[in-house]
This record gives C-alpha cells, structure tokens and sequence, in this order.
C-alpha cells in the first residue's frame, strides 16, 4: 500500500483518535494520476507538461490550485527502477530545476478552516539531471556539499485576493537563486516567520534514476488568520544546475503544530525478581499528517536484561521485527510509521544466571535517537528514550537455632522436653528448616523428623522428645541430640545455635544405708570394765553410810 493510500486508510483516525483529534486533511496529493500520462521520454526525462496542468483540481484527497513560475512539472520514472518513494510502480513525481537564470518554482495555497496551525509533509529528493528539462549534465557535479537547497515560503493570502507567483531578484549565474515571491495587486508580500531554506540529500549514486528521498515536514502559524485567509506555499529551487523532485504533499488544519518523530519507552514494573519477565514497551510519536516510511529502532537491553519467551507480543509499526530469545539486542526495520503513532511490546527478562546483579540498582536501558531511532531521512525530535529496571537484591535469610526445654528428664512417665525450632525473622511464606532427629533409642521417643515447617508470619516450630518410662536399675542415662541441618537451597536460611541435647537419666537405683554390726571388746577388757563398774558401786555404798 502506498503512504498516500495509508494516509487516506488512516483519515477516520486523525479525525477521531487521540493526539490529533482536531486534525483535518486538506490536501494529499501522490502525483501518481496526472492530465496527462504519456511521457516524451522515460528514465528520468521530464515531460512536456506542467504542474498546473496536470494536477489543478485532481488532488486525490481535497483539490488546490498549482501557480508556477517555469516549466515545473512531472518526472516520468523508470518503472522497473522504482525510485518513486512509495516503492511501486506508480511513476510520477513532481519535479522542478534551476538552470543558470532559469529558476523554476511552485506554489499552491489553503485554507485552515478556523484552525490555528496548517502542518504539511512532503518528500524531497535530488536526482543527476542528465539533460533533463534542457539542463546539461553539471560539470561541478557533485561538487563537495552533502546537500542541495530549496526555498520553502509560506504567505497569507487576506481573505477574496488573487495572488500570483513572482521569480525572486535575479542573482549570477553559480551564486544561489532569490526565492519566488507572492505578489498580490502588484504588491509583493512578506514571507510568514516560517518561511526558509530545506537542505534536501544530494544524490549520492550520480544516477538519473535515484532519488535519496527525505520526508519534509512543516507547520505555519495561522492563529492570527481572518475567516477566508489563505497559507499559500511556495518551493523554489535555489542551487544552480540543479533538479529536485518532490512527492507525498500532504497538507492538514490542525490544533496542534506537527512535531517530529520522537520515541519513548518503558518497563512494565519498575523492578523484577530473578527469572521473572515483564514488559518492554516502545512508543514512537507520529507528526499527525501522514505515514513515514523507513522506521528503524534499535535496542541495545541493558546487561543482563534479555529477550524472554513471549518475544514480540504486539507491533503496530510494521516492517520486520527481530528478537530471539536470551538475545540482548531487538531490531526492527523497513517499518512505516503511522500519522497517529505506533507502538511494539516485547518479553523481557531477568535471566536466573544473573544473581549476582541483583543488588537493587537499577540498570538503564537507552535508544539513542538519530542512532538507533531514524524514521528515513525525517528529522525526529532528538530526544533518547530512557527506561530502567532493577532486581531486588535477595532478603537476608533468618538464623534459624534449636533449644530443648528442660534438657534432663528421667525415664518416668510424663516426661517431656519440648524443642523450639526458631527464626530470627518471620517470613512471608512457609520456612522448611531440615533436621538431623535424635537417633531411635529404646529409651525415648521423638516427634521430631528430618523436616520441620516454620509456618508463614511464625518464627517458630515445635517437636518433642519424650522419656519411655521403665523401673529397670542399673540401664544408666541416654543423651538424644537434635540438629538443624543445611537448607535445601541456600538462600532459605542460615544455621545459629546447634544442636539441643537431652539426657534421659534413670531413676530407678536404691537410694539409702546398710544397717553395721555392733563392735565387740576383748575377755581381759571385758573383765577389766566389770571391775570399774564394781569399785564404782562400792564407793557410792560408803557415802551412804556416813
């Protein structure tokens, strides 16, 4: 589909949509049906016709009157060479030349219709004249500049006037040509602010037949205009030995002025965790008038970000989008960038190798305007896009400790020690802290398992160890160890205090004293002890009897 065609595809749009409510199409003219379709000669040669006569009144979208000064007219186009800027094989475009003091030149006026900006696009391009429209095959062709001018005014037209085309003072032969002026009444008028010069691409190839096409675009300021004023817009070629054609005038009414192409992007969150994706949004602005061809971008990611596995989820600009996956770099070219914009989402994400750049700072991700962003040879706005993404960095893992309360206990029953498996930190899911449980003893039993689960929003989790109660002397005491072991993944938590020890201690020996033989004297003490105990008794008898 030509630009033209897709602009006359997109009018509901402009008329109805977004940014460019207000817009209104005046004029869309693509040259491809002129009055007169013979050509004289082809390959580039003029034809023997003029602007005025074969496109007044037949503007495809609206219709205007073309004045010209000379013999501007078509340029017939090689066919099979297709260097019309619509790549088809549509082979007119409008073309105009200066030749020493032959300085041709083209006007055409509008109406705003009430509106305070008139935005236009149009393509431009150089082409080696040959001897096209008389005009000898330039000896200092290409000469050491990189591009060629044209003259581009604008001027009011008051509402009811008649104005007609004027050739500017006339200046040497090899120095640049004055612009034609407006002259109205005799008067010749005042170029609107504006108004000024359009360097256009010099053709690079030295070919009749290739044009290095530039889309143009321009707004004039008609804010002060009277109801029936007119812009009237005027080219004229400046350079000498020079040919230039144009093709794609598009002319719109607007509440705003056109703006130049201009790209944004952005993250669909602000951070990500590791492996996670999200989404890759690129915005590019359209200037409001009509389609441009030859959108390219080019988005270097930022390291480590890369391309995820939903890939491309949507493309409104065309052309040829590529992004592999775990690829760093997405690129799309040959797009076409609507009047109204275009937009291209891609997956995007944290690869799980890329832990060690989770810290939390983000990582900046920019499209350099003029460099990964052009849009043909239209000027863009000149502004980067700029996005960042960050991946938090991991959460401290909580200590996780073990303690058994008490920590003797005998084999009677009712004996119980509980052990606390505790965090330093609650977490917001379940913690599944891995144990090493007491080893099987006949002499207790446990609740405690080689796992045990820290519920979410608790810092802690219980087993026990309890003593098997027996009256059996003598079977000594038992120590049952608990340990926490290592996570299963390593972030999940880290080792305190451990192990816990319990000892189950018998109770069941005699506790008290063996009863111990009265000690025995000797005969001879015997007799000894009788014979005090007898001398003793005698003396009390004594006293009594004094």
């Amino acid at each position: 589909m030509s630009k033209f065609h897709r602009a006359l595809a997109l009018l509901p749009l402009l008329v109805s949509a977004g940014a460019y409510s207000q817009t209104t199409t005046l004029y869309a003219q693509n040259f491809n049906s002129p009055a007169t379709t013979s050509c004289t000669a082809w390959g580039g040669a003029g034809s023997e016709s003029s602007l005025s006569s074969d496109y007044n009144g037949s503007g495809q979208v609206g219709s205007a009157t073309f004045m010209q000064v000379g013999t501007a007219d078509r340029v017939c186009w090689n066919v099979a060479l297709n260097t019309d800027p619509e790549g088809t094989a549509t082979p007119y475009s409008g073309g105009f030349a200066r030749n020493g003091a032959t300085v041709e030149s083209w006007g055409i006026a509008f109406d705003p219709q009430g509106k305070p900006f008139i935005n236009g696009q149009l393509d431009l391009a150089h082409v080696t004249p040959g001897n096209l429209n008389g005009i000898a095959v330039p000896t200092n062709y290409p000469g050491t500049a990189s591009s060629i001018q044209m003259g581009l005014r604008f001027f009011r037209i008051p509402s009811g006037s008649t104005f007609s085309l004027a050739p500017g003072a006339v200046t040497p032969i090899g120095s640049p040509a004055n612009p034609a002026n407006v002259v109205i009444s005799g008067v010749t008028q005042t170029p609107l602010p504006e108004s000024g010069l359009v360097n256009v691409t010099k053709d690079a190839t030295y070919s009749r037949y290739a044009a290095d096409w530039t889309t143009h675009q321009f707004s004039v300021d008609t804010s002060s205009f009277s109801a029936g004023d007119r812009v009237a817009i005027v080219g004229t070629v400046i350079d000498d030995l020079t040919y230039i054609v144009f093709d794609n005038l598009v002319i719109t009414s607007d509440d705003i002025p056109a703006m130049p192409p201009s790209i944004t992007k952005s993250f669909g969150a602000p951070q990500i965790n590791l492996g996670q994706s999200t989404t890759l949004t690129i915005n590019v602005t359209g200037n409001g008038i009509s389609p441009i061809n030859g959108l390219t971008i080019t988005d270097n990611l930022p390291t480590p970000v890369v391309m995820g596995t939903g890939g491309v989820i949507s493309n409104t600009c065309g052309g040829t989008p590529v992004a592999g996956l775990g690829s760093n770099q997405i690129q799309l070219t040959n797009g076409v960038l609507p009047a109204v914009g275009c937009q291209l989402q891609l997956e995007v994400q944290w690869p799980s190798a890329a832990a060690a750049q989770c810290s939390g700072s983000p990582v900046t991700n920019t499209i350099v305007d003029g460099t990964d962003f052009t849009v043909g040879s239209t000027i863009t706005a000149g502004v980067n896009a700029q996005a960042t993404l960050a991946c938090p960095a991991p959460p401290v893992p909580p200590e996780v400790s073990v303690s058994c309360v008490p920590n003797a206990i005998v084999d009677a029953p009712g004996q119980i020690s509980t052990c606390a498996i505790t965090a330093s930190a609650s977490q917001s899911a379940d913690l599944t802290v891995n144990l090493q449980p007491p080893v099987t003893n006949t002499r207790y039993t446990s609740t405690c398992q080689n796992t045990i689960v820290i519920p979410a929003g608790s810092t802690s989790a219980n087993c026990t160890i309890t003593a098997t109660a027996n009256t059996a002397s003598g079977d000594g005491d038992v120590t049952a160890n608990l340990s926490i072991s290592a996570p299963s993944n390593p972030n999940d938590y880290t080792i305190g205090v451990s192990p816990a020890q319990v000892v189950i201690q018998n109770d069941d020996e005699f506790i008290g004293t063996t009863p111990q033989a009265v000690p025995t004297i000797g005969e001879w003490a015997l007799i000894l002890v009788s014979a005090i105990v007898a001398l003793l008794g005698m003396s009390r008898f004594r006293r009594r009897e004094i």
